[in-house]
């Protein structure tokens, strides 16, 4: 991860057990309006992500469970086109220290981007317009952790899957940029039985507001034995491409 490592983001238990008390309808369709700060975050997040982008991923995991100790280490680029999913492509990966093989790390790319073109894995952001209609939304308040400038927006969804939970984003009124989100999610990983994620944004390059890193802590059972988890995922390296075929061949090279 070149070097690079953050503690995870502290997560406030009250603001967590708002959101969760939030009501929302059986058919995960909205119930009330969505509130106007949220549909101006939504619209600035789109002018944010507008193009062809790219950005490094560098993805840590540790799993502690007894005497059981595993870890994964992983770099990765990424391109995207107006903020949906184009290509993945693994350069590294290790599994307990030792190095994926060229074959398995193809194994890992194609299963990866067939994951993403069918529209799994990834979190669906509650202020990406594509997926707005799957939360409801509490109303904008001021919190005691709030940075100045900023206020919590509550949300949450009854889709029940990985892809969607119960949290709080704090979103900047003059900017309607969203600055945190945190969430627990609806599904969680196998052995868990609570986990939370954290994703911190800010300038990933000139004009653009993104989701820079990724802190997820999780706890759990498995057989006769409890454990942990955390996983740590930082985004840099972003640049922009005049087309898609660009964006791909730099892919491919490495050079993103």
């Amino acid at each position: 991860m070149n070097g690079r490592r953050m503690k995870n983001t502290a997560v406030p238990c009250v603001a967590l057990l708002a959101a969760m008390t939030i009501g929302v309808p059986a058919s995960g369709a909205r119930s009330a309006p969505v509130p106007a700060l949220v549909l101006r975050a939504a619209t600035v997040y789109a002018a944010n992500v507008r193009g062809v982008i790219g950005m490094q991923r560098h993805f840590s995991t540790v799993l502690h469970a007894g005497p059981v100790h595993h870890t994964e280490e992983s770099e990765s680029g990424y391109l995207m086109n107006d903020g949906s999913f184009v290509k993945i492509k693994y350069v590294r990966i290790v599994d307990d220290g030792k190095a994926f093989s060229a074959q398995q790390i193809a194994q890992r790319d194609a299963q990866t981007n067939q994951d993403w073109t069918v529209g799994k894995i990834f979190f669906k952001e509650p202020y990406d317009r594509r997926f707005i209609g799957e939360y409801v939304f509490g109303p904008p308040k001021a919190c005691v952790a709030c940075p100045k400038g900023t206020v919590a927006v509550t949300f949450g969804s009854s889709i029940h899957d990985t892809q969607h939970g119960s949290g709080t984003m704090w979103i900047e009124l003059a900017t309607a940029r969203v600055d945190r989100l945190t969430y627990i999610p609806n599904v969680l990983p196998p052995h868990a039985t609570f986990g939370t994620v954290t994703e911190t944004s800010g300038w990933a390059m000139p004009n653009v507001w993104y989701v820079t890193q990724i802190d997820g802590a999780y706890r759990g059972k498995a057989f006769v034995l409890s454990g942990t988890g955390t996983f740590t995922g930082v985004f840099d390296h972003f640049r922009r491409f005049s087309t898609v075929t660009q964006g791909e061949a730099a892919l491919r090279a490495g050079t993103i």
